[in-house]
């Protein structure tokens, strides 16, 4: 509604609803259709990369998410939930492509998810066009963190949570100067890059940068490389099965009793079944473990293990806190989306 001077008071469209409803039902008259339709189901779109190197990241989050909402009877204050699942394949392309069909054909109330950050930034300017609401509840990208887009919403971490503090921790430990390893994408520039700012400001030494592509099979010219400079530590970050295949390697060489491997989530409970012995020695940062001691998560982990068979991991702790906060936002403005 416009208003008619500069200090007329504003009519949120809840407010102009309500005071609709009161003068049709005052009248005797039905309420109006637009009433009847907020009952209806909220449908969320959620992307995230269920095949490709990530694929049980995606899988562990999704799962998760499901336990949530099967604990609220999949309804908000009063409305039915749907959830409609699409695979960006951890292509940027293809997650535009869902990103428009979940918006202009299936119609979906919001999209959440997206565990690939160079497939989160590829739909952020989609977003805005369409002014649809975003929660990511995976991607860690920093650019996203200071993206004044008022309808984006993260769930998880930014990539400088675990950087900056990792930064520290090995400049005061390990060493003081560093070769750093990522798979070269918009996810891995933006750890390297929140890692390095702290590391180098506290007087740290980058000696080298080395960019392995996404999906890299042979790390063998790259270990080669490090084990030439023989630095004193390296960070590394790979995600999914690139970062168990580098692990491997990395211990197949002789590097990790030479030069301690340390990294950003490269070590959670799902690399760890799959590395075993390897894992060992590494240090990695994370956001969550299984082993978490208190109420809520004790409770998480078991409802997680009873419905899967298997243990949660980070990527599982994304998809429930953010099935938890989408659900509670919601709740208190009473299942509007």
């Amino acid at each position: 509604m416009k208003k008619s001077g500069p200090l007329a008071p504003r009519v949120s469209r809840r407010t102009f609803l309500r005071r609709g409803a009161g003068a049709a039902l005052a009248a005797g008259a039905p309420a109006p259709a637009v009433l009847a339709q907020t009952r209806a189901p909220i449908r969320l779109g959620h992307i995230n990369s269920f095949t490709g190197g990530i694929a049980y990241a995606a899988a562990a989050s999704y799962n998760a998410m499901q336990l949530y909402f099967d604990s609220i009877g999949w309804s908000i204050a009063g409305r039915k939930l749907e959830i409609i699942k699409e695979d960006d394949q951890f292509n940027p392309q293809i997650g535009l492509q869902k990103a428009k069909k979940l918006i202009e054909s299936d119609k979906v109330d919001l999209i959440i998810g997206v565990q690939a950050s160079n497939v989160a930034l590829a739909l952020l300017n989609y977003m805005k066009q369409q002014k649809a609401f975003y929660i990511v509840s995976g991607a860690g990208t920093d650019a996203i963190t200071w993206d004044r887009y008022p309808y984006l919403f993260r769930t998880s971490i930014s990539t400088y949570q675990l950087s900056t503090p990792m930064a520290d921790y090995i400049y005061d430990h390990l060493g003081k100067e560093i070769v750093t390893t990522s798979s070269d994408y918009a996810g891995g520039r933006d750890v390297i890059a929140q890692f390095k700012g702290p590391y180098i400001k506290r007087g740290g030494k980058v000696i080298k940068e080395i960019w392995p592509p996404l999906g890299t099979q042979d790390f063998s010219a790259y270990l080669t490389d490090i084990k030439s400079i023989n630095p004193p530590v390296t960070y590394d970050f790979m995600p999914g099965a690139d970062a168990v295949r580098f692990i491997q390697q990395y211990s197949e060489f002789g590097l990790k009793e030479k030069m301690p491997l340390t990294g950003f989530t490269i070590i959670d409970s799902q690399t760890i079944s799959a590395l075993g012995k390897a894992a060992l020695g590494v240090i990695s940062a994370l956001t969550y473990v299984d082993t978490v001691d208190n109420p809520e998560s004790r409770k998480f982990a078991a409802d997680y293990r009873a419905r899967y068979h298997a243990s949660p991991d980070l990527f599982a702790d994304y998809g429930y806190v953010a099935a938890r906060a989408l659900s509670e936002a919601l709740r208190e403005i009473d299942g509007d989306a």
